[in-house]
């Protein structure tokens, strides 16, 4: 019996929009063959991300090949969704496709960080009150 691969895309334009920590976006898209190829034509494409009710927070340049993107340094508390638009001569902006709005949670409160946070994102942390915890992620299990 063959094993059964998943297709590496679905020709479906989606733009998804999720929360990696207060201060990390993630942002994956899917774009049908016809859509991608009308984008490579265009000569500015950019990945907008916007703050509900503010508009636009930052712009990244992005290529139509592209399909993924990390947004760092983001306000925690906040709410947020992008779009993929096409960038006109007349420096009027198109969107193509938004994604569904997420929120960042907010900070903990009086929690300071005392130590740093390895690539795992791993880290030891004192409340004010002098109270240790550890925060702990899939790859601290990980054997090299």
């Amino acid at each position: 019996m063959m094993p059964i691969s998943l297709p590496a895309n679905y020709n479906d334009n989606t733009l998804v929009l999720m929360v990696q920590t207060q201060r990390t976006l993630y942002v994956y898209w899917d774009l049908s063959p016809n859509q991608r190829a009308a984008l490579a034509k265009k000569k500015k494409l950019q990945l907008r991300l916007n703050i509900v009710n503010q508009g636009v927070y930052r712009s990244f340049d992005i290529k139509p090949f592209w399909d993924s993107f990390y947004i760092t340094g983001v306000d925690p508390g906040m709410d947020y969704y992008c779009d993929i638009s096409i960038k006109e001569e007349d420096d009027v902006y198109y969107p193509v496709i938004y994604s569904n709005t997420s929120s960042t949670p907010q900070e903990h409160p009086g929690i300071e960080k005392t130590a740093g946070s390895n690539f795992w994102g791993t880290g030891e942390y004192n409340s004010r009150n002098g109270v240790a915890w550890v925060s702990y992620s899939s790859g601290t299990f990980y054997n090299k």
